[in-house]
């Protein structure tokens, strides 16, 4: 886990690369290294940060040169059976013990195409051919690493974060609009390969393209995936309970996997069954190794979301001591200024506070000494896990007029008490056909792109999208940044592509059955947590109370801010004034239905021109300095 900068341009490109550099180093505090290259006009420049995770020697520094010479590489991310690749090929004078030779050997041995089939883990790398004079970009199946770029008429620019790319000339603070309205009409993020800005894109998952090293300003082309989940097969008939033990095996290897490491390793434990399965598969793997896990976890004492009880449970299950975060908002630099700091991480707005807590227990983390952290991610997608899909197969069944299975799905969850006690209109709305676009001003209501959010032809399409746009992209995006910001690898196994392959083409009747979502899952692990967890009805995660931090130590921060005739969200036309204040009193006064999301996501997008500002005059200073 690292982070890297990468510039081709026929300008000088050292400026840049070293700014964009200092501005993302807490990715890598371990080392750094650069290489500057010019050849017939055209300077190339690539810098690394490092968190050594994986061979802790100097040896593992980047940009790497394979054994050949052949082939250099900056590289962000962790391919967890590297080990594993080493011994099925042979590769066995390896000098580093790190991931990343193993990855530019086998580049070097079976081509980028097909060596990138073979990687299982989370990565954004650039690896330059230096005989062909060639470039070839990567990203993970899901995106979970990032990669932004940039490009104009001189060359092509790349950064681990947006941010990093601020200080370019040609970059201005235009938001772009299509996310702007996303963002704001249906608190949707990371849809596709738009960002914040409408000069700047971020690299496609599951993809690889190439750069001709002799005329940058062509950019990227053959642009090709060289993934797909598959959703569309299923997976060949077997009993449920064959199925359910492979799925089991299955979700063990790919922890065993991200247990790899030359560093301490813990977990985020939420008190669901997600993170609850993999401490316990993490904690009987560090066993092994004579490791203790740390358990981490985020808790809020006297409020009705609390999860102390059920953390409570698993810290007893496992016989295990978890060290636990509570956020008081008006404890240090105050939740305003917390706010502030997260969305400097952030590459544009934060979503809700969630990215906040997340914040706070990766310094935890940072304090204990702990590098890596597994979490839960990805399994709701892969199994059904959120209270929306339910609805949404019995909605697709009464429309296919399959009145019988529909009937017999609904009753199961009727009388099992497991969506209706927890449904919750405000928070539905988006999946009924509504959006918060009576507070858009004109620049994001003439570029209004929404999701349909409700539609659903197949359960396993469904989950692909959820998994490929409209939830876990955005759930990888902040987990990164907010763990990066203290220098934290997050590990999440379900997001393991042979996991979330499984997950799609599994028989509906095993995602959803007798009453409970991700059944399966629950069935697969009921023998290694405690009833209470595997069948627990209600589901939260790392929850907070938004809506009184929102209403009570904030709100008067938001009406002074936004109640300004010169804001930018409505200087840019991207929210109108009346509309937005008199929903925000409508939330405040307890009227409407208005979810905590629509007058947050305003309130927070002015926050982030602000902080954006700031970063670019401060980018652009250092580029001068470098230069």
């Amino acid at each position: 886990m690292c982070g890297f900068v990468f510039a081709l341009s026929t300008r000088s490109v050292r400026g840049f690369v070293m700014a964009a550099h200092q501005r993302q180093a807490y990715r890598g505090p371990d080392g750094e290294g650069f290489r500057f290259e010019k050849t017939a006009g055209v300077s190339m420049g690539m810098a690394h940060e490092r968190l050594a995770i994986v061979g802790l020697s100097e040896h593992g520094a980047q940009p790497m040169v394979s054994a050949s010479g052949r082939l250099r590489i900056v590289f962000n991310g962790e391919v967890y059976n590297y080990r594993e690749l080493a011994q099925q090929y042979g590769l066995s004078n390896l000098r580093s013990g790190t991931d990343t030779e193993v990855i530019v050997e086998l580049v070097d041995r079976l081509g980028i195409d097909a060596a990138m089939t073979q990687f299982n883990g989370m990565w954004a790398m650039v690896i330059q051919d230096i005989e062909a004079n060639r470039f070839y970009v990567s990203r993970d199946r899901f995106g979970k690493k990032p990669l932004y770029l940039h490009q104009d008429a001189n060359g092509i620019y790349m950064a681990s974060e947006m941010h990093s790319l601020l200080g370019l000339p040609n970059v201005d603070l235009t938001p772009d609009a299509i996310t702007a309205s996303r963002f704001l009409a249906q608190s949707l993020q990371n849809v596709d390969e738009r960002s914040w800005l409408q000069c700047i894109n971020s690299f496609p998952p599951a993809s690889i393209a190439e750069i001709d090293g002799s005329d940058p300003a062509a950019g990227l082309h053959n642009l090709r995936r060289y993934w797909a989940p598959g959703y569309e097969t299923p997976l060949p008939p077997q009993r449920p309970e064959e199925s359910i033990e492979e799925l089991r095996a299955l979700v063990e290897d790919s922890v065993r996997l991200r247990l790899h490491a030359d560093v301490p390793v813990g977990v985020a434990l939420s008190g669901g069954i997600d993170s609850s399965i993999i401490s316990a598969l993490a904690t009987r793997g560090m066993d092994t190794q004579g490791q203790r896990t740390e358990l981490f976890s985020a808790v809020n004492p006297g409020s009705k979301d609390d999860e102390s009880q059920h953390i409570d449970v698993m810290a007893h299950h496992l016989n295990a001591d978890v060290q636990r975060f509570t956020l008081a908002p008006d404890e240090g630099e105050g939740l305003l200024g917390l706010l502030k700091t997260c969305i400097g991480h952030a590459d544009g707005p934060v979503t809700s506070f969630s990215n906040l807590l997340f914040y706070k227990l990766m310094e935890s983390a940072h304090s204990a000494g702990i590098t890596v952290l597994l979490t839960g991610q990805g399994a709701d997608e892969a199994f059904c896990g959120y209270r929306k899909y339910p609805i949404l197969q019995i909605k697709r069944l009464l429309k296919a007029r399959r009145f019988v299975e529909a009937t017999r799905l609904a009753s199961g969850f009727i009388a099992n008490g497991t969506i209706l006690p927890q449904f919750n209109l405000t928070e539905a709305k988006r999946y009924i056909g509504f959006s918060n676009h009576a507070i858009l001003g004109p620049a994001a209501g003439e570029s209004l792109d929404l999701a349909s959010l409700g539609q659903i032809n197949s359960l396993n399409e469904r989950q692909w999208l959820d998994v490929s746009r409209y939830s876990v992209p955005y759930l990888c995006h902040y987990e990164d940044r907010m763990s990066m910001a203290w220098s934290r690898e997050v590990r999440s196994p379900f997001l393991d592509y042979r996991v979330i392959e499984m997950g799609l083409r599994m028989p509906e009747r095993l995602k959803l059955s007798h009453g409970w979502t991700k059944y399966a899952l629950r069935k697969a692990f009921e023998r290694d947590l405690p009833a209470s967890i595997t069948w627990r009805k209600d589901k939260k995660g790392f929850v907070n109370p938004q809506d009184d931090w929102l209403k009570e130590n904030l709100q008067s921060v938001v009406r002074d801010l936004m109640g300004r005739d010169n804001a930018a969200v409505y200087r840019l036309g991207l929210v109108d004034k009346t509309g937005y204040l008199e929903r925000f009193d409508a939330y405040c006064e307890n009227r409407g239905h208005v979810w905590f999301r629509d007058v947050f996501a305003p309130f927070v997008l002015e926050l982030w021109l602000a902080v954006a500002a700031d970063i670019q005059r401060d980018l652009r200073k250092k580029i001068q300095c470098h230069e």
